[in-house]
């Protein structure tokens, strides 16, 4: 319904403002009897923004760059999570990030203590000589093709905060290392205060 590389069936433009749960007067931030509730609501409504608004420059995601033959794409967090206030995809679309990656390619934010590691090695199409070695082998454990080694579905976002640990092999503790990911995976830049805006929206969904 708002995929962002033109499968929309009606044809309308992709709209990176996916959330707008918060919007609204009731979450201004203005000073009130609760002591520091206004200040957690305007964090969130800025956590909201940062979601919707933040540009990132989209390298590497096999299943989107490769697809569409471009080694970056300007985008947002909505760009992958582009369903309108769910927040996962709106078209069949598993893509690998990096999640599962192991051994010399494995993320620094993420930790991969005591998961199976596996070494695959590709005998046969465009990538033949080619190993990868991960942690979930992915969606090649049902089509066999390398081109899917790592390739998982995006996650709903409402309800995120009942569902720790993060990532679908669990290697994200908390919704910070899911923000600190991101940040080191696509070199956003994140400061403080935007990552902890970030995850108490990410809380409040």
């Amino acid at each position: 319904m708002n995929d962002p590389v033109g499968l929309n069936p009606k044809g309308l433009p992709f709209d990176p403002n996916i959330f707008d749960l918060y919007f609204a007067p009731n979450f201004s931030g203005k000073p009130d009897k609760t002591g520091g509730v206004a200040d957690h609501r305007a964090s969130i409504v800025r956590g909201e923004q940062i979601f919707n608004g933040t540009q990132i420059n989209i390298t590497d995601v096999t299943g989107l760059n490769d697809v569409l033959n471009v080694s970056t794409i300007p985008g947002f967090c909505g760009t992958c999570h582009d369903t309108p206030n769910v927040g996962n995809h709106s078209v069949r679309a598993p893509l690998n990030i990096g999640i599962a990656n192991a051994g010399a390619n494995k993320p620094a934010a993420l930790n991969i203590d005591g998961l199976p590691v596996f070494t695959l090695r590709c005998t046969s199409g465009p990538l033949a000589g080619n190993t990868f070695v991960v942690t979930d082998p992915g969606r090649a454990m049902i089509t066999g093709q390398c081109a899917d080694i790592g390739k998982v579905k995006g996650p709903i976002l409402r309800g995120l905060a009942a569902r720790a640990p993060y990532f679908h092999n669990g290697s994200a503790a908390t919704l910070m290392d899911v923000v600190n990911f991101y940040d080191e995976r696509f070199g956003i830049g994140f400061t403080s205060d935007q990552k902890q805006d970030l995850v108490n929206f990410l809380n409040a969904l």
